[in-house]
């Protein structure tokens, strides 16, 4: 499990790794005692990375039995990140990488809230799976009509995209048995949205990509524009 500072503390880490059989994977809080600590590794025991001068050392923690993982990145201005794990053979290559892609996942959380992605529907596992899905399909539409909506477009926030192209367009939903249809009517770039939902079973078969929708009860999804 890749965490935040939340997770630094020994208690939860030691919970989830003897109880849960699981690896937590979390930033240290620079503390006094861990700056001296980070100040004491020997130079010689940093490697040059991808990801910079990295050293990986055993270290211990309060309330956690037994030895863990230090991964300690020192920058250029003298300043540390550093992560820590249970995962006593886990190497730099590895703890580096696996943090940078929980960001990833924060940044995608951030800048979607508009979606709702959020909020839990319901308690029920269907009823969130669905919703879920749906707004990560909703989110590759926006992505993907940015996209084709040219250089000025591509830097902006599928949030802001959403405001300034879709916020208001009208449509209608209706399921016909293994279909669903959806209908749009005329908007200012309907011809980007066509190009790419027009026809939209027969290019997902041509890429490869089976058009039913699982979660959707294997229908197909049909985008009519008028």
């Amino acid at each position: 499990m890749v965490a935040d500072q939340e997770w630094y503390c020994g208690q939860l880490i030691q919970a989830r790794h003897t109880q849960c059989g699981g690896t937590v994977l979390t930033p240290i809080k620079s503390s006094p005692k861990r700056l001296r600590e980070f100040d004491a590794v020997p130079l010689e025991t940093y490697d040059q990375t991808v990801w910079g001068h990295v050293a990986a050392v055993s270290t211990t923690m309060t309330d956690f039995d037994g030895p863990l993982r230090l991964v300690l990145k020192k920058r250029h201005d003298g300043t540390y990140f550093a992560l820590i794990t249970p995962a006593c053979a886990m190497t730099a290559d590895t703890a580096m990488p696996t943090d940078t892609n929980r960001w990833r996942i924060e940044n995608f959380f951030a800048e979607n809230a508009f979606l709702g992605v959020n909020h839990l529907p319901s308690l029920h596992l269907n009823a969130i799976q669905t919703r879920l899905s749906l707004r990560l399909l909703a989110f590759h539409v926006m992505d993907n009509f940015r996209h084709d909506l040219g250089p000025a477009y591509q830097k902006k926030t599928p949030e802001l995209i959403h405001r300034e192209c879709i916020d208001g367009v009208q449509g209608r939903v209706q399921l016909r048995g293994n279909l669903i249809a959806i209908s749009i009517y005329g908007f200012e770039h309907e011809a980007a949205a066509a190009a790419l939902l027009t026809n939209l079973d027969a290019k997902l078969e041509k890429a490869g990509v089976d058009p039913r929708v699982p979660w959707l009860g294997n229908r197909r999804l049909r985008f009519t524009f008028h």
